[in-house]
């Protein structure tokens, strides 16, 4: 009877896809291999052909200058309300401050000093465009209301000192011109000029040098503590706050003060602002005009040369452009530490390629390897051009990152190349590059797909900069595999051609005699890693050791991960040492408690009708505890209209639209008002004597307390968010919401946590699956996947040890830490199951000796390229060194001394042998080793 065929198990069916599809790759590659060591001068014409076509792509190169479309998510309100702030109300402002100290700021010598630099500072010009312009052209107007004495107060005694506060009464708000006729009132109010907006205690005395000069302490402390109305715009201001180290009597009064600020308000129409023009190239200058921008750089230079004259007291200063400009030289001021680390690179990867003989020193190699990185650096760029993905500011790093990715092929395939020249070295040059590249190009494309996949994975971030930095970073991996096995493979055989004719490797034209000995002895270092493993690592105590080693340090780590915290401070970016790091200490040190700045946005509405809620809205903002300086329309205007005209706006029905019209233009036109005018945009201009038209935006001002992070802002913002959303506001086009300037920042915190959990969580299901399919052996898999998943998680844990947090630098580190960690546990796991030979603890011994030096290798090349940005002071460059540190040392103890001794003990069974034929090459392969039967086709 015929024997039954045995049905395979699921086991022996994945091994048998598993081996199919391992000597699938092998044999393509070992094709390739063989073409291109046979054509290596076409090989390099077609690659050069290919790069120099892509270039084409570099004609729509952008780079991305607007912030809003580099750090904000396009999906996120922040993003929604500051376009809808943009065209509703179009006006930004830019603060240029100084900030004085002296041991009694409240002195007549000092306040003279502050009128001599403020007097400077006002006669400061620039030209643009055949026009001058000053600061008086670029400031911000408000119209002066002078309806006040000399001194400051109202000219009517029933206006008290407190007339800016919360708690007037309605007395306060009795409106006198009221007695007058419209038209003459309104001719008189026209007749008004406009003022610079400014925070300057010299108002005080009306900026009068002759007055300031013979004042006494007794009247400035008068002057300070009773005055609460700008005697030169008539507008309420609290000159207290401008003050620093205060010191009050018994009674409240300020009697001292260590500080004083002065603050030039400047005016920007962001409708008109083309970021690409003025932006910088890391994406941090805000709406700025171009004569603006050229007025803040002679403001900045002439402060600093007064500043430098001074010696009895310190000046610190910010102009708007303070932060774009420090953090863009931050950024690109530190460039030639990363040159310096090209150079030591390139010596550091001759050296380790190359024997220390007039013919092994492989100058030219090592030279391609990095032409290599930035043959794939420009394919990338182009390619990401051509599909309309901008260049952004963290992309700088790019290189860097594909040059450590680069240069450890370039040791794999060595390693690679050392085994063939050992097992066949009488064999012709294109067949020993095709065994060279069939058993390294498996490795490597394990290693570039998997990087790229969890690349890709980053790139599904909501967060713009890093989405592009992602798809940049995955396209570059891309190209340096496909380069690597071509291009490079070229120039290597073209190189051992010349190695074979003993060719000096300085001068190729200088033949050496045919007795010039070639070396083929072990390096010391292989020598002592041999010993390394033999005597310490793989024995008994030695592998207990290593396992308990790492479960601590796991254990250790995933404690100091659950401390991890997310934040990020944009004072983060500004190092140390500079004028505006200077003026951000001094400001913190002496106005604590200085919040920031928000607005609640209303659109369109029946503002009549809706005016109660809006009144309770205010009410319930006024009782938030993260509230602060609370300033709107609202309350003032029901108070105007109930103590002069006695109607209550609370009862919407008690006024027609017409009545509700007409006293809203009249109160925006009173000295009560008239500062709320910013606050309203109309369909028609706002004109005295008439109705107000249309409402289409208005807005109301207040300031969030200082917190201390991202635990009390994010649910503050979101509070703040779902209080004025939540309003039963019913009639208009239902938008409003509350909009800041740090809400940028607080918005990428709030989701960047979410984003690194979910991005690493995908990336490690992703190289899992990618292993699965290019590995094929489930178990190595999952050894490789312990790997990477102890690496990510012992770099968290040292990365709060070392003090970091979790930001958008951290996040697009960690993106490239995990491809970068696969990199050193795959290399070992494939060749391990390359080798057949032997028990586990041999078959562990010959990984670590033919892959183990190439994987120790790759990663100091990493990190020599990346060890001078220690010494960097800027936040991304120290950030990036960090993880990239606790990557390399990580991941290559996992990689070589967890992974190999778990695999010495429990590794899986190797690929099973499988003779090819039908090519002009048979090759046998028995016990992990490549036999030759060389045979000509058509010789019988």
């Amino acid at each position: 009877m015929p024997s039954k065929k045995k049905i395979k198990s699921p086991q022996q069916v994945w091994e048998s896809v598993s081996t199919i599809f391992v000597h699938f790759v092998e044999s393509v590659f070992f094709t390739l291999g063989i073409i291109v060591a046979k054509h290596p001068w076409r090989t390099i014409t077609i690659t050069w052909i290919f790069v120099l076509l892509s270039c084409i792509g570099l004609l729509r190169f952008y780079i991305e200058k607007n912030p809003m479309n580099l750090w904000v998510p396009p999906e996120s309100d922040f993003y929604q309300d500051t376009n809808w702030y943009i065209n509703k109300f179009g006006s930004n402002f830019r603060f240029q401050k100084i900030l004085i100290t002296a041991n009694n700021i409240l002195d007549p010598d000092t306040l003279m000093t502050v009128k001599n630099i403020t007097s400077e500072i006002n006669a400061l010009q620039i030209t643009y465009e055949n026009k001058t312009y000053s600061v008086k052209d670029l400031c911000y107007k408000v119209p002066v209301v002078k309806l006040f004495t000399s001194n400051g107060k109202r000219s009517d005694n029933n206006s008290s000192s407190n007339s800016v506060q919360n708690n007037n009464t309605e007395n306060d708000y009795v409106d006198l011109t009221l007695w007058v006729d419209d038209e003459y009132y309104c001719n008189f109010l026209e007749s008004f000029s406009l003022a610079c907006l400014q925070y300057d205690i010299l108002d005080l005395w009306e900026n009068d040098p002759n007055v300031i000069k013979n004042l006494t302490k007794h009247d400035i402390i008068r002057k300070l503590n009773d005055v609460k109305i700008n005697p030169v715009t008539g507008h309420p201001v609290d000159y207290t706050t401008l003050l620093g180290g205060i010191q009050r009597d018994e009674s409240g009064d300020v009697v001292t003060a260590k500080s004083l600020l002065t603050t030039w308000y400047t005016h920007v129409n962001m409708s008109e602002v083309d970021l690409n023009e003025v932006g910088n190239l890391v994406g941090t200058e805000d709406w700025v005009s171009v004569p603006l921008a050229m007025w803040e750089s002679k403001f900045l230079s002439k402060i600093i040369h007064i500043s430098s004259m001074t010696k009895s007291y310190s000046i610190y200063f910010e102009a708007g452009r303070s932060f774009a400009d420090i953090s863009g030289e931050s950024m690109f001021c530190e460039l030639d530490k990363l040159y310096i680390g090209i150079a030591l690179m390139f010596i550091y990867v001759v050296c380790a390629i190359s024997r220390f003989n007039w013919v092994e020193i492989r100058l030219t190699l090592g030279s391609v390897g990095l032409l290599n990185v930035g043959m794939a650096y420009i394919s990338a760029v182009a390619w990401c051009s051509i599909i309309g993905i901008p260049f952004g500011p963290v992309h700088s790093s790019l290189p860097f990152l594909l040059m450590g990715l680069g240069v450890d092929d370039m040791f794999v395939m060595n390693a690679c190349w050392k085994i063939v020249t050992t097992e066949q070295s009488h064999k012709s040059l294109p067949y020993k590059v095709g065994l060279m590249l069939k058993h390294a190009g498996v490795s490597i494309i394990i290693t570039s797909f998997t990087d790229i996949v969890a690349l890709l994975i980053g790139a599904i971030t909501i967060l713009p900069s890093l989405k592009s930095f992602c798809i940049y970073a995955a396209i570059g991996v891309f190209f340096i595999f496909c380069y690597s096995v071509t291009f490079y493979v070229a120039v290597f055989t073209l190189d051992q051609r010349r190695i074979q004719t003993k060719r000096n490797g300085f001068l190729f034209c200088y033949q050496h005699n045919e007795e010039f000995p070639i070396s083929t002895d072990i390096t010391i270092f292989q020598k002592v890693l041999s010993k390394f493993y033999k005597q310490i690592v793989f024995t008994r105590p030695g592998k207990f050791i290593s396992i308990m080693f790492t479960l601590m340090v796991t254990g250790f780590s995933i404690k100091s991960l659950l401390q991890l915290e997310q934040r990020f401070d944009p004072k983060w970016f500004i190092p140390d040492g500079n004028y505006y790091k200077d003026f951000l200490n001094a400001h913190e040190s002496f106005y604590p408690t200085q919040g920031y700045p928000a607005v609640i946005f209303l659109g369109e509405m029946d503002y009549k009708r809706e005016f109660p809620q809006l009144y309770n809205v205010v009410q319930t903002f006024k009782n938030e505890s993260y509230v602060n300086d609370l300033v709107t329309w609202v309350e003032p205007f029901h108070r105007y209209v109930k103590t002069n005209y006695n109607r209550d706006l609370k009862n919407s029905s008690s006024v027609t639209n017409l009545e509700f019209n007409n006293y809203l233009s009249r109160f925006l036109n009173s000295p009560f008002g008239g500062r709320y005018q910013i606050n309203f945009r109309f369909t028609q201009p706002l004109h005295c004597g008439s109705a107000v038209s249309n409402i289409t935006a208005s807005s109301l001002m207040f300031t969030f307390l200082k917190f201390a992070g991202p635990d009390e802002y994010i649910p503050a913002m979101n509070q703040a968010k779902k209080l004025i959303k939540s309003a039963n506001i019913t009639s208009g086009d239902g938008y409003r919401s509350v909009w800041s300037k740090v809400f940028a920042n607080w918005v990428t915190d709030e989701i960047i946590a979410v984003e690194v959990e979910r991005n690493i969580e995908l990336a490690l299901l992703c190289v899992m699956m990618c292993t699965v399919i290019l590995i094929t052996n489930l178990q190595m898999c999952l050894w490789i996947f312990i790997c990477v998943l102890l690496t990510i998680v012992n770099v968290l844990g040292w990365m709060q040890v070392w003090g970091m947090t979790v930001d958008i630098v951290c996040c697009i580190g960690l993106e490239l830490a995990i491809g970068l960690c696969v990199d050193y546990s795959a290399h070992v796991g494939h060749t391990f199951l390359t080798i057949n030979e032997g028990s586990r603890n041999d078959r562990a011994y010959k990984t670590v000796m033919s892959i183990g030096t190439a994987v120790l290798l790759g990663g100091g090349s990493t990190l020599l390229s990346l060890s001078l940005l220690s010494m960097s002071k800027a936040y991304t460059f120290q950030s990036f060194f960090k993880i990239f540190l606790l990557v390399i040392i990580f991941g290559l103890f996992n990689g070589l001394i967890f992974l190999p001794v778990v695999l010495s003990l429990v590794g899986p069974d190797g690929y099973k042998a499988k003779e090819v034929k039908g090519s002009p090459f048979e090759i046998v392969e028995l016990n992990g080793k490549c036999l030759e039967v060389e045979k000509e086709m058509n010789n019988t």
